[in-house]
Formats: C-alpha cells, structure tokens, sequence
C-alpha cells in the first residue's frame, strides 16, 4: 500500500529552482543560528523573498497528491495569497502583535516571491 501511495507523489513539482531556494533559506537559518553579521538585505528581506515560492510548492506538491500531477495555480490564486501574506503579516499583525513590523518593501518582496513561483515553479 505504501508503494501505491508513493507512486502518486508528483515529485517533478519539486523543481531544481526549489531546492536552491530551500538550501538559500536553510543556509540562511543558520547563519543567523551562528550569529554571524549579515548585511541589512539579506536580515530584513531575504526571509520575504523566499517564502511564497516555498510555501505555494509546498502546497502544490500535496494538492497533486489528492489531485493528481496536471494541477496548476492560477494567476489569481497565486495573487490571492500574495495579498493574503501581505495583510496578514504587513497589516494585522503588527497591530496586534510587537514581534511583527509593518513594511511595505516585504509586500513587494512577497509579490516578487510570487511572480517567480507563478513564472518558473508553478510546471
């Protein structure tokens, strides 16, 4: 049975272009685990930029699993979460929580994330 349900993860979702993603993101973490200085972009920004192409193939990947292989996000669901993100954590969140700060260079940075799953991730 476990073969079966292995058979039916569409792994070509996870792109080359994901992985390096991820290992940019992974290297990041513990960078910032060792305490080693980074520039002002890459603490403040970098986060941003990487999370919606990880997050949205991510959930491509188990949207396949139910789905099947020829799912795609639209336009407009990719948008969708980009203003989603946006106000979550640019609006909501820094009003009721300190830990967040609202800036709108980390809304453009979500859109960027976007357009660069929307354009090479989302095969």
């Amino acid at each position: 049975m476990a073969d079966r349900l292995a058979g039916r993860l569409s792994w070509h979702t996870l792109r080359p272009l994901f992985w390096v993603i991820l290992a940019v993101y992974l290297g990041h973490l513990v960078w910032r685990w060792l305490g080693l200085p980074r520039t002002w972009w890459v603490q403040h920004y970098l986060d941003d930029l990487l999370c919606l192409p990880l997050v949205l193939t991510a959930t491509l990947f188990i949207l396949r699993f139910f789905y099947g292989p020829q799912l795609r996000f639209s336009w407009y669901q990719v948008a969708f979460t980009v203003i989603y993100f946006s106000l979550a954590f640019e609006v909501f969140f820094p009003k009721f929580m300190p830990r967040y700060t609202s800036d709108w260079v980390d809304a453009v940075l979500y859109a960027a994330g976007g357009i660069i799953f929307y354009r090479f991730l989302n095969k």
